[in-house]
């Protein structure tokens, strides 16, 4: 199966930066689970979004666009690292989104994103791979952004 790898880092606290609201990794974590259970507030194309089922290592969600179903299991690292795979039925089975908090440093804090992707088009362009990375990469900005809002909701 044709695939594509891609990998890149969103900076979350930066000190040359005092616009940006300063988040502790709590908030962090908080806000991007909130993006795993209401994945709608960043994608339009979404209805509607269930969790079928959760316990502290792992939810099972049902998202609905139209009469399209599709369904996901994402793995949760407790204050670190969200997984979230395809749906095992889906022509992108066996693809993943990892989500992963890093701190090099006490408050520094990044998002990395790292999409494992199969089931791609086996005839594809580095034009289109390209453009499916900017896409990536512009969605999971989105994704700090709905996460620095619903941190900001929390106090």
């Amino acid at each position: 199966m044709p695939s594509l790898r891609h990998e890149h880092l969103v900076r979350i606290n930066d000190a040359s930066n005092p616009a940006v609201a300063w988040l502790t990794r709590e908030q962090l974590w908080k806000g991007l689970l909130h993006t795993i259970r209401a994945p709608q507030a960043l994608d339009n194309s979404i209805d509607a979004a269930d969790v079928s089922e959760q316990s502290c290592a792992m939810l099972r969600r049902e998202i609905r666009r139209g009469v399209v179903s599709t369904l996901d299991e994402v793995e949760v690292i407790a204050g670190q690292t969200l997984v979230i795979r395809a749906d095992p039925a889906s022509q992108f089975q066996g693809s993943t989104l990892t989500i992963r908090i890093e701190e090099p440093a006490p408050e520094v804090l990044f998002v990395r994103f790292i999409y494992e992707l199969h089931g791609l088009e086996t005839e594809r362009t580095e034009q289109e791979d390209q453009a499916r990375r900017r896409a990536y990469e512009a969605s999971d900005i989105e994704r700090v952004r709905e996460a620095r809002r619903h941190a900001a909701l929390l106090h």
